[in-house]
C-alpha cells in the first residue's frame, strides 16, 4: 500500500513539474479582443500554467521528493 502511494505522488509531482515548465516552452495566448477567453482548452491549461507555475513547480518537487526521501530511510 505504501509503495502505491509513493507511486501516485511521483506521477502526480511529475505532472505538476509538467505544468510548470509549460510556460518556459509554449508563448502566452495573447488576446486583443475585449471579453474574450480561451479559445481551447490548451489555451485554459496555458494560462493556468503561466498564472500559477511556481506553484506547480515547488508542489511537485515536493511531491516527487517525498517517495524518493522516503524509500531511502527504509
Amino acid at each position: 500500500m505504501k509503495k502505491a502511494i509513493y507511486f501516485l505522488s511521483l506521477t502526480i509531482g511529475i505532472v505538476f513539474i509538467a505544468f510548470g515548465v509549460i510556460p518556459a516552452i509554449f508563448a502566452y495566448p495573447y488576446s486583443d479582443e475585449p471579453n474574450s477567453g480561451p479559445a481551447s482548452f490548451w489555451e485554459l491549461i496555458l494560462i493556468i500554467s503561466y498564472e500559477q507555475w511556481i506553484l506547480f513547480l515547488i508542489v511537485g518537487l515536493i511531491l516527487s521528493l517525498f517517495p524518493a526521501l522516503k524509500l531511502r530511510k527504509t
